[in-house]
């Protein structure tokens, strides 16, 4: 049997992912809130980090409240890989939130 090999982890501040409202029938008031320069709350594995929106684009075809491509800016650097779940909510006291896959590196 061949060996398994180990996910291609990096330590980074910007990740790009694709993210789904937590309650799709927030989905409008989730995308209005999330927009370039909006700042969220990131739970990456234990990490507890601020992440600033970057940018914001629709996947291909799919309407925007199903999935969204986004690029954050980390406040600080966190191991990540491609595949890794992750959420962000809300840094307003809202419970408004997303869940996200990391993207695969670009290359």
């Amino acid at each position: 049997m061949p060996a398994r090999t180990q996910p291609d982890a990096r330590e980074v501040d910007r990740i790009e992912a694709l993210v789904t409202a937590d309650d799709s029938d927030r989905a409008s008031e989730f995308l209005d809130r999330c927009v370039v320069g909006s700042t969220w709350t990131a739970f990456i594995r234990t990490a507890k980090v601020t992440a600033t929106v970057v940018a914001r684009s629709p996947l291909g075809t799919f309407d925007e409240r199903i999935c969204t491509c986004l690029s954050l800016r980390l406040a600080l650097p966190v191991p990540v890989e491609p595949g890794l779940r992750f959420r962000i909510v809300a840094d307003d006291g809202s419970d408004l939130g997303a869940a996200g896959v990391i993207r695969p590196w670009g290359g």
